[in-house]
């Protein structure tokens, strides 16, 4: 038998072979033992799982196929989550239990929500992966951890695009950063042609259209005026609020290089 399901799929030389049976336990995940032994897992099985659920021509596992695919996302982000955790704690990153500080405990609590329900954008979840160990770090205060958790909700509310338009305006502000702060202003149609080349796609309408879900959530400065016609450049636009979500995200980051580091010795 396979550890896929421990029940339902059997190996046969390089073949499976699914019993007929109701899958609605791991498309939903409420049988904590088919979780259990779903995350025992190895990741080529549960690509295999799901592989021969598509292909077994049987109705109702096709069209199950995505749900359980998305279940089979979520399966892996949890096992990476659990793996950072782990590591946090090993690191003394984070407290062994950090249900002491509410706002700290709350990003654990939305942070599975979201990763059972939407976990599909990779660089959103791990924004909000950063700003869960910026929330629960031993050496953060109870305003960092309330902070942090603000910060976790904007970060649930964006998507990469708008994440990586993010990173390249804190590109240029730490290049702007090793000199002397700029004032002044630029054209919009500069600046994002600008920035749009600097995140290497070219293309400004992508940065037109992110662009103001960052203004709206305050992690980048607004237009210099109600038209819109240009933008400040003081600090790269970056607000202090985006900066400090930034620096969350590299934290975060190190934490994974150092975690590696580690391992690999």
């Amino acid at each position: 038998m396979s550890a896929i399901d421990g029940k339902s799929v059997a190996r046969s030389g390089s073949n499976y072979v699914l019993a007929d049976r109701d899958y609605a336990d791991i498309v939903h995940l409420e049988d904590p033992s088919v979780v259990e032994k779903i995350l025992s897992s190895t990741r080529s099985e549960a690509t295999a799982y799901v592989t021969t659920l598509l292909s077994s021509g049987i109705p109702r596992y096709v069209v199950a196929g995505p749900k359980v695919a998305l279940t089979a996302m979520v399966i892996e982000a949890l096992k990476d989550l659990t793996k950072e955790v782990f590591e946090w704690k090993k690191q003394k990153r984070i407290p062994d239990d950090f249900s002491g500080r509410p706002a700290g405990y709350q990003t654990w609590v939305d942070l599975l929500r979201e990763i059972d329900s939407n976990p599909v954008d990779a660089e959103r979840l791990r924004a909000m992966k950063a700003m869960f160990l910026a929330a629960n770090r031993t050496d953060a205060t109870d305003g960092d951890s309330i902070v942090a958790y603000q910060l976790f909700q904007i970060a649930r509310s964006l998507s990469s695009g708008q994440l990586l338009l993010l990173k390249g305006c804190y590109g240029s502000y730490l290049d702007y950063s090793r000199g002397p702060r700029t004032g002044g202003s630029m054209s919009t149609r500069e600046w994002q042609q600008t920035i749009a080349q600097r995140l290497g796609h070219g293309l400004s309408g992508l940065v037109t259209r992110d662009e103001r879900k960052l203004v709206e959530y305050g992690l980048i400065a607004p237009w210099t005026n109600a038209s819109e016609q240009s933008v400040p450049l003081m600090d790269a636009r970056m607000t202090d609020l985006g900066i400090r979500f930034c620096r969350n995200i590299e934290s975060y980051s190190a934490s994974l290089e150092a975690a590696a580091s580690t391992n690999a010795e």
